[in-house]
């Protein structure tokens, strides 16, 4: 409500009157309103009104309270307060009143409008010149006088806060266009601007005025977001910059398709015109944020090849691209951690994915060419497989290409990966970027198992073949070795091949690879335990020779469980998915064949260094043997220097090998002394010793044996020993003594004779007190020897050896003619006192015309005891020939 001011307005006051406002009725209606009286009091005020319209036919309203203002305490910039009611008869309160007022000169708004902002562009260019503030500095405070002038016109022309906050817009939009204001200004400018804008028709001259102000003010926050790398993020201006920017981009959006063009060709030449033409904010925004990472890029390039004045090297090449993925990611990260939470917030922009998106095509097409290129430049390694020196085969540039080469992959890999994080279901030009490097990773292969060969054997050559700690029995090249084989399954986790078939090709060729390591350690420490040993006329068993061997076997035992922490069974598995479960099983029989030929080798290697300690400790074992036999029981200290030589070398073998190893040895050493002792035998024999000697090396061989006892472990080889102690009896025998033998040995034979073609003899035998019973029964089946199918068959009995059977004469039983079932039935008295026997086996050999007997193939032989053994001849006899 606008109201006119008299002359003397300081004289003036305003009186604000609130009245009760009641509807005019008839008599009949303020009678039926009777009944919702309440109260006496609201009775008589009802009665009064019916009294007064039934007299008068007239109604007034009632006064409610009233205020009283004076016009000297309104401010120039208005006021707006609460004031109490009065009315003169009422003490009690009447309530308030919310009253806003403000002085205004009576003008036309259209024309006032145009002098506000004329005024405010004014006084801002005088504002900016004598204050001399920095681009982007001013945040919209005027100077006192400024501000008294700038609130006064805007009271005097009645202008509303829509109506000064637009002018305030329009303004400063254009000055902001060559002096860089504070983006502050704006943002707080459309918050009062907006909620207008948004019920006011688009064709309205405020809203083509607040269009054209939003045509001026985005290249400046486009260069924003544009040059965002321009400055550092520790500058703490550039995030609160970016912040103003993006809310003033927000509110701008809310209200919708822009009307007119706002993207003029000739300001935004950098962004191509399909893109203006579709007038939306989004997609010019993304084009300015592209812009931006573009810009970024070609300086990065730029510096490359203004550093760089010659044509570059591969390995040069390399180290650039090093560079510019690890800056494109240091870019990425500072985004993520600084502006993405910003954009996504403020306009729901994933920054960081669009910058990622722009970076992921151009740095495929940079580092592409640049490593297919270096990797058609590299040259096969080719490694021989039967040499021991390998230190020649790679030379600095390969070495340093080849680990250049890899860290490029590394960070291309840790690149892709920040990729599918910011942009999880879109295809990335880089996904497939490992094709590029299967050249490389060929030779990075290469290069790990030569730079592997070559610390394996600084690692055995600084090797002291000493036990790392007391709870092991390997050494210090053992550990190196093994840690040298998880630097490459290292390798080839930080590889992370995707692709299965590629995967299986170099698991492959790592396990291959291990496992040439594995039998290039076991060749060079046999080498360097046999290089330290001293050529003494006496070898010594030192633990340099033990730890040789567990070390072998360490690396042996290790080798199964370091191919499957390289997850190579999990790779047959993806294959047999990808493939057919043939290809799976082929590709396992493959890598399960090199693992078995590597592990064999290694048993191979350990049996050889265990053959070499048997073969130098069997000099010492012969000629102790040899000393033994002809000085044992003469005053000789041979034996002595033979067990302790024995007992000090089984005693190394035994604290310092492990269990399997040990008894490998053993094997080996018994297999040692055989041929030793037989050996000796031989040449002996050729010399032609007495039984003597060889009774002597016998016994010389038992006291030795008793040195292959640890504990209660006998750890002689059983089989070994009863060979050589049968080859030294039959040695050892006197003439009738190995007579006997050979009678034993007959026996042997006939015991082992199930069923015979000749015939079958029966024959019972006991003792009495002072007799040997001999009953010759009869024959069955015997061979016929006569042309008509029939023999003449007789028993003739010998007791040898002849030498204890003196007065024993031979006996004879009667022929019986033209039978084979001959039934003899004669007994023979052998008295006890024509025997020579002191409880030695006697040996009986009955004799008929058969063959079979002439052949002697029915002698048996007793135990030491003779009862005992004609209680054993019995029972088999009745094996032999059925029952007696």
């Amino acid at each position: 409500m606008h109201e006119p001011i008299a002359d003397n307005p300081k004289e003036e006051v305003l009186i604000v009157e609130i009245w009760d406002f009641d509807a005019a009725e008839t008599v009949k209606e303020k009678v039926n309103k009777l009944f919702d009286v309440k109260g006496v009091k609201g009775l008589s005020k009802l009665m009064k009104e019916i009294a007064q319209a039934a007299s008068t036919g007239k109604h007034d309203n009632e006064l409610i309270g009233r205020v009283a203002i004076t016009l000297k305490s309104v401010p120039t910039s208005g006021i707006t307060a609460w004031h109490n009611l009065e009315k003169s008869s009422k003490i009690k309160s009447r309530g308030s009143v919310l009253v806003s007022m403000t002085l205004s000169a009576e003008k036309n708004k259209r024309v006032a409008i145009q002098e506000h902002r004329h005024l405010l562009n004014l006084l801002l260019m005088h504002e900016l010149d004598t204050s001399q503030v920095s681009e982007y500095w001013w945040n919209g405070n005027f100077s006192t006088n400024a501000e008294l002038i700038r609130s006064q016109h805007a009271v005097q022309s009645g202008l509303t806060n829509f109506d000064c906050a637009l002018s305030q817009w329009i303004v400063y939009s254009k000055i902001h266009e060559n002096q860089k204001l504070s983006f502050n200004v704006f943002n707080s400018l459309l918050d009062v601007i907006i909620p207008i804008l948004k019920v006011l028709q688009t064709d309205s001259e405020d809203t083509k005025s607040f269009w054209n102000g939003v045509k001026r003010i985005l290249p400046s926050c486009f260069s924003i977001v544009r040059k965002i790398r321009a400055k550092n993020v520790s500058d703490k201006h550039i995030v609160s910059t970016l912040c103003e920017v993006l809310d003033i981009i927000s509110k701008i959006k809310t209200l919708g398709h822009p009307v007119g063009e706002i993207f003029p060709q000739n300001i935004y030449g950098f962004i191509s015109p399909m893109c203006l033409n579709t007038n939306n904010i989004d997609e010019v925004l993304i084009e300015v944020i592209n812009t931006g990472v573009k810009e970024w890029l070609e300086y990065i390039l730029e510096g490359s090849k203004s550093n760089c004045n010659d044509e570059p090297t591969d390995e040069a090449k390399l180290e650039f691209l090093i560079k510019l993925v690890q800056m494109v990611r240091s870019d990425l990260q500072r985004a993520m951690e600084y502006f993405d939470k910003h954009f996504y917030h403020k306009i729901r922009f994933n920054y960081s994915a669009i910058v990622f998106k722009y970076y992921d095509s151009n740095i495929f097409e940079i580092c592409k060419n640049n490593v297919e290129d270096v990797c058609s430049h590299i040259k096969t390694l080719h490694i021989p497989e039967d040499t021991l020196e390998y230190s020649n085969l790679l030379d600095t540039k390969s070495l340093n290409m080849g680990t250049t080469l890899f860290e490029l992959y590394l960070v291309l890999k840790r690149f892709v990966t920040l990729g599918k994080c910011l942009c999880p279901n879109e295809d990335l030009a880089l996904e497939k970027f490992h094709c590029w490097f299967m050249t490389g990773v060929t030779h990075w292969l290469g290069i790990s198992i030569v730079k592997a060969l070559n610390r394996i054997d600084k690692a055995i050559e600084l090797d002291r073949l000493q036990a790392v700690d007391d709870t092991v029995k390997y050494s210090s090249s053992a550990v190196d070795t093994l840690a040298i084989f998880y630097q490459i399954k290292t390798f080839w986790q930080q590889l992370d091949w995707p692709d299965v078939e590629g995967s299986y090709t170099f698991v492959a060729k790592i396990i291959d690879d291990v496992c040439r390591c594995c039998v290039f350690y076991s060749k060079r420490m046999s080498r360097h335990v046999e290089s330290q040993a001293r050529e003494d006329d006496l070898f010594t068993v030192s633990t340099e020779w033990c730890f040789a061997i567990n070390n072998i076997d360490y690396i042996r035992q290790s080798l199964p469980a370091f191919i499957k922490e390289l997850g190579a069974e999990d790779l047959i598995k993806k294959i047999s998915d990808f493939r057919t479960n043939l290809d799976a099983d082929r590709c396992a029989t493959t890598i399960k064949c090199l693992i078995d030929n590597a592990l064999d080798t290694q048993r191979n290697q350990i049996s050889e260094l265990i053959d070499i300690v048997a073969r130098r400790m069997a000099p010492s074992i012969r000629r102790f043997l040899a000393e033994g036999a002809e000085v044992l029981h003469k005053d000789s200290n041979s034996m002595e220097k033979l067990l302790m030589y024995m007992e000090t070398s089984l005693e190394t073998l035994y604290d310092t090998l492990n269990e399997v190893n040990f008894e490998r040895i053993l094997d080996a050493i018994w297999t040692e002394i055989s041929v030793v002792m037989f050996d000796l035998i031989q040449l002996n024999l050729d010399k032609r010793r007495p039984p003597s000697f060889f009774q002597n090396l016998k016994q010389t061989l038992v006291v030795m044996t008793s040195c292959f006892k640890v504990g209660n472990i006998v750890t002689s080889d059983i089989e070994v020993l009863k060979e050589v102690e049968k080859a030294l009896d039959l040695h050892a025998f006197e003439s009738a003594d190995l007579i006997h033998q050979y009678y034993i040995e007959l026996l042997g034979k006939q015991n082992s004779i199930t069923r015979s073609e000749f015939g079958q003899l029966t024959i019972k035998a006991n003792f009495t007190e002072t007799d040997l019973l001999l009953h010759i029964l009869n024959g069955r089946n015997l061979v016929p020897m006569d042309p008509n199918g029939s023999c003449d068959s007789f028993v003739k009995i010998h007791f040898f050896p002849t030498s204890r059977f003196v007065n024993v004469p031979p006996y004879k039983t009667s022929v019986h003619n033209k039978t084979r079932f001959p039934l003899y039935d004669e007994i023979f008295k052998i008295g006890m006192e024509n025997m020579n026997i002191q409880r030695n086996s006697v040996v009986i050999p009955c004799t008929c015309t058969c063959p079979e007997l002439q052949s002697g193939k029915n002698c048996l032989r007793a135990p030491n005891k003779l009862q005992t053994f004609w209680l054993k001849l019995a029972d088999n006899l009745n094996a032999m020939y059925g029952p007696t």
